[in-house]
């Protein structure tokens, strides 16, 4: 399924929601504050969208101009407090080894995900193992090495004018908890148990309820077949494939616990 490569005017949109909802969220606690876990649960809400945004980014999916790809990158991810050139290149790594040993998403499938904490501290070895030889361009380290400085001068500022409390509440709080949340629905729960096979190896969660909530990455295997449909897109392309992914032994799950293990067939394309 080829890219229209035309703007992709829904993630552009998504972006301007999570920064309404981050930004109206500070106003909002500032002028007219609710109980902390109200202004809690609507930054978690915002930075949910911060994956979605930055990885439909690394697919040039937002448009067919890499400039403005790269902009909605860098502006979906900084919520995240994260890279974009170094995350793009981890990104395409996991989809180049799926599910095999050196993929990049086993330090999150590798164990229960009750254990997830602990397996956070091994990415950043892991990280330096693979960068060793960073492919980044010099450009690109200088433009990776721009937002940890301003996010570090927003600290700064914050600490200064005293509502560091309020940047921590409203920002550093909802980014761990959405980061769990999103470790689990985007990294664990689409591929924990299941072999190193193009269709085998990504499960689809087929619950009507569940997808608003997650944006639809509950069909994640469509992604990984077809890199290029945009994530509003999957729930369609998965009604429209269902007969193809069935035949090709792609997992799909009505639930969201019990798994039984996926045999490693090797199936034709």
């Amino acid at each position: 399924m080829a890219s229209s490569r035309r703007t992709d005017w829904l993630t552009v949109l998504l972006v301007a929601a999570m920064y309404g909802l981050m930004i109206g969220n500070f106003v909002w606690y500032e002028v007219s504050p609710m109980p902390w876990f109200v202004h809690v649960a609507i930054g978690v809400v915002g930075i949910h969208c911060s994956f979605t945004t930055w990885h439909e980014a690394v697919h040039k999916n937002v448009s067919g101009t890499d400039w403005f790809c790269d902009l909605i990158g860098f502006l979906g991810i900084f919520p995240y407090m994260a890279p974009f050139y170094i995350e793009k290149w981890f990104h395409l790594q996991h989809h180049t080894s799926l599910n095999q040993p050196d993929d990049p998403n086993k330090i999150y499938t590798d164990g229960p995900f009750w254990q997830i904490g602990v397996r956070y501290f091994k990415i950043l070895s892991f990280a330096r193992k693979r960068m060793a030889n960073d492919p980044r361009t010099r450009q690109q380290k200088t433009l990776d090495s721009l937002p940890p400085l301003v996010i570090l001068g927003l600290y700064a500022a914050a600490w200064y004018w005293g509502v560091l409390f309020d940047l921590l509440l409203l920002w550093f709080v909802p980014l761990v908890i959405s980061k769990v949340f999103m470790d689990w629905y985007i990294n664990y729960l689409p591929h924990v148990g299941l072999p190193a096979n193009r269709f085998r190896g990504t499960r689809i969660i087929d619950l009507a309820w569940f997808t608003p909530l997650v944006l639809s990455h509950n069909y994640h295997a469509i992604h990984h077949l077809w890199p290029d449909i945009p994530w509003h897109r999957y729930a369609a392309v998965f009604r429209d494939k269902r007969a193809y992914l069935e035949e090709h032994g792609v997992p799909i799950e009505s639930r969201l616990v019990g798994f039984g293990p996926v045999r490693a067939a090797v199936v034709a394309d």
